[in-house]
């Protein structure tokens, strides 16, 4: 963990492969009404990617956005299971994150979790920790500017493997205004007990 807030935490990485397993594009589609031809109705897409046998690493996908639009919301569900019994007990989690990335495409540290570069938010003081008990405390030195949605998944994997899959979902309206040109992006990185983790998503938005 503390690595992985030491990486989230910097304001820029160098760009690096997606590497982690196989990554499976699902069930990628728009949906619209007929009434969609006018450019300010609100109209709605649908992306879903798989990463395979994520095993301490992690993987990213991005795509440009085409128009001028106000993102409006974004129902996100997340899910993680294992792929066999584990050799031993132990936990595993899931990190998933979805950004936007001005003017161009994201940046990715070069590690095996390559996590997403968040630029260092200039609205917002560092973050400061009040830790009278001398607890191990791990955390983001600033919060990063452009992030979106960051949902961690956890679970205890017992020696058998049973009850250890997890999910999540949310729903988010963040009515952000994007350009032609700037870039959505979604991350997924493990730890522990290997395993497959799965995000599917629906984008609300209007054109402008």
């Amino acid at each position: 963990m503390t690595d992985r807030r030491r990486f989230l935490k910097k304001s820029s990485f160098v760009l690096g492969a997606v590497t982690a397993g196989t990554v499976a594009p699902l069930n990628a589609g728009a949906l619209e009404g007929s009434g969609c031809a006018s450019r300010s109705l609100r109209r709605s897409a649908i992306f879903g990617w798989e990463v395979s046998n994520l095993n301490n690493n992690g993987a990213n996908i991005y795509f440009e956005v085409a128009h001028g639009m106000v993102l409006e919301s974004m129902e996100i569900d997340v899910a993680f299971m294992i792929n066999s019994a584990p050799s031993a007990a132990g936990f595993a989690e899931v990190l998933c994150t979805a950004g936007l990335s001005r003017g161009g495409p994201p940046t990715f540290s070069s590690g095996p979790q390559v996590y997403p570069s968040f630029p260092t938010s200039s609205d917002f003081a560092n973050v400061t920790v009040f830790n009278p008990n001398g607890l191990n405390v791990g955390f983001d030195g600033a919060l990063g500017q452009g992030g979106l949605y960051e949902v961690i998944l956890k679970t205890w994997v017992p020696g058998d493997g049973t009850a250890s899959a997890t999910s999540r979902n949310v729903h988010l309206e963040p009515f952000v205004g994007l350009h032609a040109g700037d870039f959505l992006f979604f991350h997924m990185d493990h730890g522990g007990v290997q395993g497959d983790a799965e995000m599917q998503m629906a984008l609300g938005y209007t054109l402008i």
